[in-house]
């Protein structure tokens, strides 16, 4: 069995809707979220999934599937 560290956050290139700041993608426990580290607003991940970036890509193919 192949064990590696997951990282819990990443920068993004995606806008956030409310300030247009960089979104970070990040994960607790249960769940995977967009959060702004400029104005602090969550979103869910659907409404960004079809404009994804590498960064996004390569942070989802980390998680285990329960959490998307």
């Amino acid at each position: 069995m192949a064990w590696f560290i997951a990282p819990r956050e990443a920068r993004t290139t995606l806008d956030c809707p409310e300030c247009g700041k960089p979104l970070d993608i990040r994960r607790t426990c249960h769940e995977a979220y967009m959060q702004c580290s400029s104005c602090r607003r969550s979103f869910k991940l659907a409404p960004f999934i079809p404009r994804m970036d590498k960064a996004m890509e390569e942070f989802l193919e980390r998680l285990y599937a329960d959490r998307v």
